[in-house]
């Protein structure tokens, strides 16, 4: 099961840190949106879960294109850094008089995610480096037919659109606009499901982990 491939980036020796996204220069707000950006902002300030499910369809498609534009890197592993931008977000939102503020914002936390992701995986690939490879003995079983037939019997559980939306995803290769586009949804909400599905898969495997 393969993502869409975003553009190829150099491959994980060490290189200098993406650069940075420009901040453009404050515009002047008009009152409207001077008072809905300070509202939103304050609302998800103080946990507002409806504030920040508005800002986290708004601003998905931006995280995406941020985490592309800075890695290079195929779509699940910007949909990773997403994840991790929008709880940094959910966390320690400040207020901003303005949406272009915001944006600015945002850019920088998926900056610092996408960071953080790219040295934490440089750190994983070095550790695999370093440790001694294990293989299945010739006269042991192999495990993957018993986890494909649990995965089968896991996704039939699931509600029907949750997985539609994994199969157009993930079985067929799909993007999350595709797939969003397929169920007459927002990208934002299409994440948002295949998120919570694939963790729900995660929780009912764990017992399965050696």
């Amino acid at each position: 099961m393969t993502s869409a491939p975003c553009p190829p980036i150099a491959r994980m020796a060490p290189r200098a840190a993406p650069t940075p996204p420009a901040e453009a220069p404050p515009a002047s707000p008009t009152r409207a949106d001077a008072r809905s950006a300070r509202a939103l902002t304050s609302a998800i300030a103080r946990g507002d879960q409806l504030a920040f499910e508005h800002f986290y369809n708004e601003h998905f498609e931006l995280a995406l294109d941020t985490a592309r534009d800075l890695t290079r890197r195929d779509e699940s592993f910007c949909l990773d850094i997403v994840q991790d931008a929008m709880i940094r977000a959910a966390r320690g939102m400040k207020r901003f008089d303005t949406h272009d503020q915001l944006r600015a914002w945002m850019r920088r936390v998926v900056y610092t995610a996408a960071l953080d992701r790219l040295r934490a995986e440089r750190r994983r690939l070095a550790r695999e480096r370093a440790r001694t490879s294990k293989r299945t003995p010739a006269n042991e079983p192999d495990p993957t037919d018993e986890r494909i037939a649990w995965v089968r019997a896991q996704l039939a559980d699931l509600p029907p659109d949750d997985r539609s939306l994994l199969l157009l995803r993930v079985a067929r290769g799909g993007t999350i606009a595709q797939a969003a586009r397929a169920l007459g949804m927002s990208p934002g909400a299409a994440h948002g499901r295949i998120r919570r599905a694939l963790q729900r898969l995660r929780d009912a495997g764990k017992d399965l982990t050696p």
